[in-house]
């Protein structure tokens, strides 16, 4: 049943709280307040779309709010819940290859409307949540080491950058170009004895990923993840499946890259890096 009203202090005359799961899909610089309404009406189990905050004092506001009020939160990162994504991790957990070495991540498609959008606030908001949820979940923990805009031209919402080291050896590498002529998701892992390549799907259109490990054939197999997610989400909170992949602490540590990364590509003299 789909239930519109133009008030969220009207929700509780409307569905009940306890038996509600509210999808929240409102721009990040304003989801603590979104959230802080719902919790205050009684509502507790919660979609809600990547990142799962804006900046560090929103993420502290919902973190609090989990805590008083019990929120049971849900981020949308259907990048977790990708087929392909499952694969690269099996990968790297049986050592077949050796150790991984590094990840690299290429998210190159074309968002010229969102640059009158004021929903992001730049490039980091949009396509880099679902790499680094990915990167942190194959390599682990990780620190910021570099960031930037990829095109000085363009403004922060053109595109943007950003390295990590893991704490467990391996670097990774995003580049999001969002002015790119072209639809690109690609993820390379360099292990010691090989490099494995998958392209995520670019759209809705298809549903199919890509998969080659080192000169092995090309795998293709379809993978819908955002579907699966939300499924996956919705079989949750109804009790009948475990939770979708993706810690709420996995979530909360991508807020905080991506503040350390806006912070390094606004310091003065950080020229914008183009890929190679």
């Amino acid at each position: 049943m789909d239930i519109i009203t133009d008030s969220l202090d009207r929700l509780t005359a409307l569905v009940p709280p306890g038996d509600t799961v509210v999808h929240v899909c409102t721009p990040p610089a304003s989801r603590a307040a979104v959230l802080t309404s719902l919790a205050a009406q009684g509502f507790r189990r919660l979609v809600v779309e990547k990142p799962v905050a804006g900046d560090l004092d929103a993420l502290a506001a919902i973190e609090r709010l989990r805590a008083e009020h019990g929120l049971d939160v849900v981020v949308v990162t259907q990048w977790l819940a990708a087929d392909l994504t499952g694969r690269l991790a099996r990968l790297v957990r049986s050592g077949e290859h050796g150790p991984l070495a590094s990840i690299s991540v290429r998210q190159d498609k074309p968002r010229f409307a969102r640059a009158s959008d004021p929903a992001h606030a730049d490039a980091f908001d949009v396509e880099v949540p679902h790499a680094l949820a990915v990167a942190l979940t194959i390599a682990g923990p990780a620190e910021l080491t570099g960031a930037g805009w990829t095109d000085p031209h363009a403004g922060p919402l053109g595109g943007a950058w950003l390295s990590l080291r893991h704490r467990s050896g391996p670097q990774t590498t995003i580049h999001s170009d969002l002015t790119s002529p072209v639809r690109r998701r690609e993820i390379t892992l360099r292990l010691r004895d090989t490099t494995v390549v998958g392209h995520y799907p670019v759209s809705a259109d298809d549903h199919h990923a890509q998969l080659r490990v080192g000169a092995g054939p090309r795998e293709v197999f379809e993978d819908e993840a955002l579907g699966a997610f939300l499924v996956a989400a919705y079989r949750y909170f109804t009790g009948a499946a475990a939770a979708p992949p993706g810690e709420f602490a996995v979530h909360a540590t991508v807020v905080r890259l991506l503040a350390a990364a806006r912070d390094a590509a606004r310091s003065p003299g950080n020229e914008p890096a183009r890929a190679h």
